[in-house]
């Protein structure tokens, strides 16, 4: 299959380098998504990320920080795909080159993006087979969920300060942070998109300094998805595939049957297993 076949009719959201971060931002919020292709004139010379405009209002402020041109936070040069390239080439790349979705070219111009989700969803058809009776089965993603989770996963509680938090997950290059109680059971869930969604309204107030003082003091608690989806540890890895092909999450807890926490797995890992499973049948 051909990456130029996973695209939509939609024209991509796009900002200029000398847009400010938080037309950005709102953009991203408007139309939910994470990414977005910066422009110069008709060439893509970068794409900016929801991490990226959030690392900067942390190292600038929020209110510096969304006059900012988008330039100052985007990844340049950017890695592109041709519409031509086949689905297992863009599957290499995001896993080699750590990318969150690649932008796809007829030549120069800009068609649209192909994200790791689209490309997990590829994925799991490749791993389908035919049964004898015509129906499409898949077929399983060997061992279990907590071959591939991240165990001992950073957390965060519903009293921290979601600035200290949204600092942490810069430093550590994490996106997503499961919030605990004392019992070390799952409360909720804080990823980069509930922290983007609430800085974006607090910089709506109508002055600067009650816009600053009150992202300095949101909590955790305060933003959190509350009763966040997990997946039980020793479900099949295929299982959990399929869950995030179907749930438009970027990660899940992985808890033992109290629902305490014991490992977080992201669709980035299921990822890489599907693509190591590929390399070993090479």
């Amino acid at each position: 299959m051909k990456i130029g076949d996973l695209l939509t009719d939609v024209t991509p959201i796009t900002v200029t380098e000398h847009d400010q971060l938080g037309l950005a931002l709102q953009a991203m919020l408007w139309g939910d998504i994470r990414h977005l292709p910066v422009m110069r004139g008709d060439v893509v010379v970068g794409i900016l990320s929801e991490r990226d405009i959030l690392r900067r209002y942390v190292e600038k402020g929020a209110i510096a920080g969304r006059r900012e041109e988008v330039r100052a936070a985007m990844k340049s040069p950017v890695l592109t795909i041709d519409k031509n390239d086949e689905v297992e080439v863009a599957l290499r790349m995001v896993i080699d080159q750590g990318v969150g979705c690649l932008p796809v070219l007829d030549g120069r111009q800009l068609l649209g993006l192909v994200t790791r989700r689209d490309l997990l969803r590829r994925g799991l058809d490749l791993e389908e087979t035919q049964a004898p009776h015509g129906e499409v089965q898949p077929r399983e993603l060997g061992g279990i969920i907590d071959h591939i989770m991240s165990q001992d996963p950073v957390t965060a509680s519903e009293t921290d300060h979601l600035i200290d938090v949204v600092e942490r997950m810069d430093k550590l290059g994490i996106r997503h942070l499961p919030v605990i109680d004392g019992d070390r059971h799952v409360v909720g869930m804080v990823s980069d998109r509930d922290v983007r969604t609430a800085i974006g309204s607090s910089l709506r107030a109508i002055d600067g300094r009650d816009a600053k003082v009150r992202i300095e003091s949101i909590l955790v608690g305060d933003i959190m998805s509350r009763n966040p989806l997990t997946i039980l540890s020793g479900t099949r890895a295929s299982r959990a595939a399929s869950f995030f092909a179907d749930h438009k999450v970027g990660a899940v807890p992985v808890t033992d049957e109290q629902n305490r926490i014991v490992g977080i797995v992201s669709y980035l890992d299921v990822l890489r297993a599907m693509v190591g499973r590929k390399l070993t049948a090479s």
